[in-house]
């Protein structure tokens, strides 16, 4: 019995010095800077202030956002803060669930439009997870986009007075906003009658800020702003290799856009013999001042079809296939329209039956794309199918403009429309499995966080225009796009269908910015131009298929950089979403000075039957082996049970002699 007793003493010492008891390591860093916003006086003129802000990180975390604000923002700044939080992430290439982030900004004054501070929130929190210093003497403004890009912002000229008054040495500013519009009222006497007007004054800051011995830097994205807080310790991605990449996926895709070009040739000549056949008879069904009307706008659509026809071809023979189909696209949106205006004039019932048609595909595509979706997708299809169901929301918007619209021209072109769109999605399809070699597959539910922020964003980015409505021209147009899509977005269910939807919607949001804020479309241009090649850097191999399109496309259309602008945005926004879901599951590494102090039980025989224990603290490194703990557990259980077995077995029962073995 006491052989018994040593032995299972024994056991249990083997059992707790071996094994370290789980522990969470800990990684806390702060980060301050100063920043700069507006506050509107009295008067309603606004002007330069100051605040501090405060960041923090804490890992491990949960992927939570905590913002405080003193005196209260006007504006909610929990969107973007986690938006920058999101981007800091990105660029330390963790996930974003690894830490929690804490943000405080306080300032003498009630700021206005605080999320032209998320661009220095998404720096100050990337220098935080990658433990690096910040200059004090540099200020910036600009808000941070999903992407990692510096979005347009209001009041740069007050707030480069503002950073000039606390002695910075450099200001950074979005790219393309090195000017800035400020308006001043201008009084002019005619006699005994005085006059007020106000007048457009634009500023050079680089100029002004020189004046006021404050160098200002355009800054394209969070990677160039942070090689710049940093002094240089960081240095933004190389782009070496994305390019060349991409030009070897686009030559593998050439035969199906050969193929795309081919398809919507064929449409397009259909429709435009059918409208051919039926012309004389719909116009001769007229009154003569309504077959004035309508010949009049057919000869402007078909002046437009020629046009667009003319530079597909020439996109078709310099090797841009496609461009050259989404060029024949177009030339199919006005083939169509006109269609629909002569049919309908010969045909009561036509539209009534073609919009009916139209709404099935769209609620078919739909079906097809939520059935084609398994548990676990690469990012590659995610690209595909947020292509497909894009194309098939816009054609349920424009399908429901055509059916609360007024008169034969609005409604045909929207129905037209609707057609067209409805048409590409399905070409998209077959596009499925076609991007680079996955990498990453990821569970649908993954996107959901990623819906979250995006609706977030766009209600940010709203209420932000908003406040500056005032004193600057809105976009009508561009901006109710982005506002259509947003009010479906929030309608939708699916996630993949919010994803799809936000993404545009970002896009539309973005070019409001541009278009409000930025004199030069080609600026904007370039910054995103940078920030999707940094981007690609970091998705290495796995690059989707849209990259490829809308390169192309930004290429082609040069001569026309609000497309262009719109085009990157929203292939941006996608890049950096899927970069995001690369880096599930990855934890930030803790430097060598950096490491936990675990408390481990050890026990000491100093007896047989008696034991006391004693806490030694130990250092142990960032990760540790669960799984090893747990195997050297059950190894020495084990251990114990034989030992424990072979004493008994061995026991020499009463009256029999004694047999040794040896091993």
């Amino acid at each position: 019995m006491r052989k018994l007793v040593v032995v299972l003493v024994v056991g249990l010492l083997l059992t707790t010095t071996t094994y370290s008891q789980p522990y969470n390591p800990v990684i806390s860093r702060d980060r301050h800077v100063t920043i700069v916003a507006v506050t509107q006086l009295p008067n309603g003129s606004y002007v330069g202030v100051t605040a501090e802000l405060y960041v923090r990180i804490t890992c491990p975390g949960s992927g939570h956002v905590y913002v405080e604000t003193l005196p209260l923002s006007e504006l909610d700044l929990q969107a973007s803060t986690r938006v920058a939080a999101l981007v800091a992430s990105r660029v330390a290439g963790i996930d974003f669930r690894a830490c929690d982030y804490y943000a405080s900004i306080t300032s003498d004054s009630p700021i206005v439009g605080g999320p032209s501070a998320s661009g220095v929130t998404a720096v100050a929190f990337a220098a935080a997870l990658l433990n690096l210093p910040l200059r004090s003497d540099v200020v910036m403004t600009g808000m941070i986009m999903p992407d990692g890009s510096v979005g347009p912002v209001g009041g740069l000229k007050a707030k480069l007075e503002a950073a000039a008054g606390i002695g910075a040495k450099k200001f950074l500013v979005p790219y393309g906003q090195t000017h800035d519009v400020e308006y001043v009222t201008v009084t002019e006497r005619r006699g005994s009658v005085v006059i007020y007007r106000t007048e457009q004054v634009v500023v050079d800051l680089v100029d002004y800020g020189r004046r006021l011995g404050v160098e200002v830097v355009p800054v394209a994205n969070v990677f160039e702003a942070l090689e710049v807080f940093s002094g240089g310790v960081y240095k933004k991605p190389v782009t070496s290799e994305a390019v060349a990449l991409v030009e070897g996926m686009r030559s593998g895709l050439d035969p199906i856009f050969k193929d795309w070009v081919s398809s919507i040739k064929y449409e397009v000549s259909n429709y435009l013999s059918a409208g051919d056949s039926i012309r004389s008879t719909a116009l001769k069904s007229l009154s003569r001042s309504e077959a004035a009307y309508v010949n009049n706008l057919l000869n402007n659509i078909e002046s437009r079809i020629n046009d667009l026809i003319t530079t597909a071809k020439g996109f078709e023979g310099r090797g841009l296939l496609y461009a050259a189909a989404s060029t024949y696209f177009q030339a199919l949106i006005y083939v169509k329209w006109r269609y629909y205006i002569l049919k309908s004039i010969v045909d009561s019932s036509y539209l009534r039956s073609t919009t009916y048609d139209i709404n099935s595909t769209i609620h078919k595509l739909i079906d097809e794309v939520h059935n084609s979706v398994s548990r676990n997708i690469s990012l590659g299809d995610v690209s595909v199918l947020a292509n497909v169901l894009e194309r098939v929301y816009d054609a349920y918007i424009y399908l429901n403009n055509s059916l609360s619209s007024q008169g034969l021209e609005q409604t045909t072109y929207y129905l037209a429309l609707a057609d067209a769109r409805a048409y590409t999605a399905r070409l998209w399809l077959k596009l499925l499995g076609k991007g680079s070699e996955p990498s990453k597959y990821i569970s649908v539910n993954d996107i959901k966080g990623l819906v979250l922020t995006i609706e977030l964003l766009t209600r940010n980015i709203y209420a932000y225009i908003l406040a500056f409505s005032s004193s600057v021209s809105i976009p009508s147009d561009i901006f109710n796009e982005a506002y259509m899509r947003y009010s479906l977005m929030n309608r939708l269910g699916n996630d993949l269908d919010k994803f799809s939807v936000g993404l545009s919607t970002l896009g539309y949001m973005y070019l409001t910015l541009v278009t409000t804020f930025v004199n030069n479309y080609n600026d904007s241009v370039k910054a995103l131009n940078n920030t999707i090649l940094s981007t690609l850097e970091f998705l290495n191999t796995s690059i989707p298929v849209d990259t490829v399109v809308y390169m192309e496309l930004a290429n082609a259309y040069s001569s026309d950089p609000q497309y262009q602008t719109y085009m990157l945005a929203r292939l941006s926004m996608l890049l950096s979403t899927y970069l995001n879901l690369e880096y599930v599951g990855k934890q930030p590494p803790m430097t060598q000075t950096e490491t936990t102090v675990t408390t481990i039980t050890k026990t000491v025989v100093i007896t047989e039957t008696v034991t006391t224990t004693e806490r030694v603290n130990t250092t142990q490194p960032y990760i540790s082996n669960y799984r090893g703990d747990l195997t050297t557990t059950l190894i020495s259980i084990c251990v114990i049970i034989i030992l424990a077995l072979a004493l008994l077995i061995t026991k020499t029962p009463p009256g029999q002699n004694t047999k040794h073995t040896t091993t």
